[in-house]
């Protein structure tokens, strides 16, 4: 998503509400927390449905006047749009999506809230191997003349874009810890001065850092399997700050993706997920996670 896009859908929601309305006194702090814990409830049952309950499902959450931009699409409206995009959206092959909401905002009326959160989708590439893509997503909820809440924009953004796949890709039979990862081939070419100064130096001990990094924050470091530890490619991570009037950031550095395999804390394994970790130089810098399955501690 385009720097500032976010802020850009806050408003477009927020405008009609804020400046159209009549004034309205505060609602007392006990029915703003009522409505904080509605919203909450309603978005946890969205998350429980949207895996499994189908496209109607999926829309009964949504306001008549939604404006939506999911993962890798444009932005949508109206009905017939909507129900497109999300079709789309739930018709990749073993397709399954878990978000975790973050804080809510509240406005003093007590019909309005957003909500900052994180999400991961899993399904099946076009090669037919398990992929996941995790971002950022922020969702504004108004309560209904019925006293229900729906979702008026839900936009979400990609931690990165979701990429054709290689032509030739390599990969390797999860093994045992000691197995070495196989990394994805060819190499970048080295940036340029600009590109370098933007994305860093190109890491040349990435695959050390990420085994160090598992060593220390796996439950269970003996248990990791790994699948796959791409090679490092330009790339970024965003950061979403502010509530209703919000600002993108982005960190820029060398991206490099590593499919594992762990124990959790009853020392079962979780099942292969992708961790997303951002270089500059041979130094990580940030580190995306996927949904969580109790195997970090």
């Amino acid at each position: 998503m385009k720097h500032g896009q976010l802020a850009f859908l806050a408003i477009l929601a927020l405008s009609p509400l804020v400046l159209c309305r009549p004034s309205r006194s505060a609602a007392p702090e006990a029915d703003l927390a009522g409505a904080e814990a509605a919203v909450r409830k309603t978005d946890a049952a969205w998350d429980a449905a949207a895996s499994t309950a189908g496209v109607d499902g999926w829309m009964a959450f949504y306001a008549d006047d939604a404006i939506v931009r999911l993962p890798d699409a444009e932005l949508a409206s109206g009905k017939e749009l909507l129900r497109r995009s999300v079709s789309r959206l739930l018709a990749q092959p073993h397709f399954s999506v878990a978000w975790r909401p973050g804080k809510v905002e509240m406005a003093r009326s007590g019909d309005l809230a957003s909500l900052l959160g994180t999400y991961e989708l899993r399904f099946d590439d076009s090669r037919g191997a398990a992929a996941s893509y995790r971002g950022r997503r922020l969702e504004i909820w108004r309560k209904q003349t019925d006293g229900t809440w729906k979702c008026t924009v839900d936009a979400w953004n990609l931690d990165e874009p979701i990429a054709a796949p290689p032509a030739s890709p390599r990969s390797a039979p999860a093994g045992a810890g000691s197995a070495a990862p196989t990394v994805a081939q060819p190499s970048p070419p080295q940036p340029a001065s600009a590109a370098a100064t933007k994305y860093g130096d190109m890491p040349t001990h990435y695959q050390e850092a990420i085994r160090q990094y598992f060593l220390e924050h796996l439950r269970y470091p003996e248990s990791v399997q790994y699948r796959e530890i791409t090679t490092p490619a330009q790339g970024f991570t965003t950061g979403v700050s502010g509530t209703i009037l919000m600002t993108e950031t982005r960190q820029y550095g060398w991206s490099v993706k590593a499919t594992i395999n762990a124990k959790n804390s009853n020392e079962r394994y979780v099942g292969f997920k992708a961790y997303t970790f951002l270089f500059r130089g041979d130094n990580i810098v940030d580190v995306r996670s996927p949904v969580a399955g109790d195997e970090i501690k």
